[in-house]
Parts: C-alpha cells; sequence; structure tokens
C-alpha cells in the first residue's frame, strides 16, 4: 500500500510549473536546517547541519545578546541540464538566537565540520560558581568615645 502525501503532490507540482514557466523569481528559495542546542557546566553549544554549504557562504554574528547565522546553499543551474527532481533545500538561511546573559558571546567559538556549523558559548565568568572564603576577624577593637564634661553654669 503507497501512502499519500498531499504536501509533497503539491511540492512537486510547483517544481513542475518552476520548470515549465522557467522560475524567474529574483527571490531565492529558503531552507531551515534542523539545530540541536545543548547546556552544560562550561556553556552552551548550537549545532546547526548545512550539509553541502561552502564555510565562505557562512557568516556568525554576535551582538547584544543575540546571535544570527547566516547561510546560503547554492544551486547549479547549468544550461542544457534538465532536473526530474530537486528534493534538497537550496538558497540562504538566516536564524537568530536569543542568547541568556549567562553567556559570554565574546568568545563565542565556530567550526565546520563535515557539514555542521558547531558554535560554543562558554559561561561568562559573573555566571560560574565560584565558592567565596569566610575570614574570621579577631580581636576587633572598638573605637573608645570620649565625652568630655562640660560645666555649665
Amino acid at each position: 500500500m503507497m501512502r499519500f502525501d498531499p504536501f509533497r503532490e503539491i511540492e512537486e507540482l510547483s517544481q513542475r510549473m518552476d520548470r515549465v514557466f522557467g522560475a524567474t523569481t529574483n527571490t531565492p528559495a529558503r531552507f531551515a536546517p534542523n539545530v540541536d542546542i545543548h547546556e552544560d557546566d562550561q556553556g552552551l553549544e548550537i549545532g546547526l547541519d548545512l550539509p553541502g554549504v561552502d564555510p565562505a557562504n557562512i557568516q556568525v554574528e554576535a551582538e547584544n545578546n543575540t546571535l544570527t547565522v547566516q547561510a546560503e546553499r547554492k544551486y547549479d543551474r547549468s544550461e542544457g541540464r534538465t532536473a526530474h527532481r530537486v528534493e534538497r533545500a537550496y538558497g540562504t538561511f538566516s536564524r537568530t538566537f536569543s542568547v541568556p546573559a549567562k553567556y559570554d558571546l565574546s568568545k563565542l567559538e565556530a567550526t565546520y565540520t563535515n557539514g555542521t556549523l558547531s558554535l560554543r558559548l562558554p559561561r561568562s565568568e559573573a555566571s560560574l560558581k565560584r565558592t567565596i572564603e569566610v575570614k574570621a576577624v579577631t580581636n576587633v577593637s572598638k573605637p573608645a568615645i570620649e565625652a568630655a564634661a562640660t560645666n555649665q553654669a
């Protein structure tokens, strides 16, 4: 038994119409890669799936507790080549994350390995757990208060 997916049918129809009419829109398509966010004692790690994206086409910006990732996966539309099926997503991508103040955006590290962009945000120094030493103070001398006797006549 074959499962019917109306959205797949609509998508394929849209792709066929684009091919027939030349798809002359100037607006690039958008894609939304999967994102994983993990937190541990050291900080926050965000992983984005960006297979096939040239690292030169990835831009990461951090400002005012906001982290923005932009990327573009280009589609090669060669002349004389007919696309029978295009299922991979192409185009531009932009995603913004609100980052709590307990993470230090100035120490953001970004690496791209095997199609995965990894962003590492360490905890800020102010948010790290610290043990404060309590100092015992002994022989505290209280200041003497001298009162001068005055005779009023």
